[in-house]
């Protein structure tokens, strides 16, 4: 689930909100270059760094989007749309684990 900026700049949320359009449209990999792009003026921001996440899951790309889950986390620990986020991804894996173990 995608996270929603709250008070930032302009240009950060103008760019924010479309990559939110184009994750919407499942547009993920225009949607990840937007959210990238924004992240060096916002490293603190838990909603990129959980939109991050979800678009790389989106890409299959597991590993990094690991890391930008742990990310989101350790920057807003009590949030729980990150945490279901994170939960959901894990939960994920360890069904793929689940059948890779069976088709052997």
């Amino acid at each position: 689930m995608i996270c929603f900026a709250g008070c930032a700049g302009n240009r950060y949320r103008s760019d924010f909100e479309f990559a939110n359009k184009l994750a919407a449209e499942g547009l993920w990999k225009e949607a990840f270059y937007r959210w990238q792009k924004a992240l060096p003026a916002n490293i603190g921001s838990a909603a990129l760094h959980n939109n991050l996440a979800v678009a790389l899951e989106s890409l299959d790309r597991l590993p990094e989007a690991e890391q930008e889950y742990q990310q989101a986390m350790k920057l807003a620990p009590g949030n729980a749309l990150i945490q279901g986020n994170y939960e959901r991804f894990k939960k994920n894996q360890d069904k793929e684990k689940g059948k890779a173990k069976n088709e052997k």
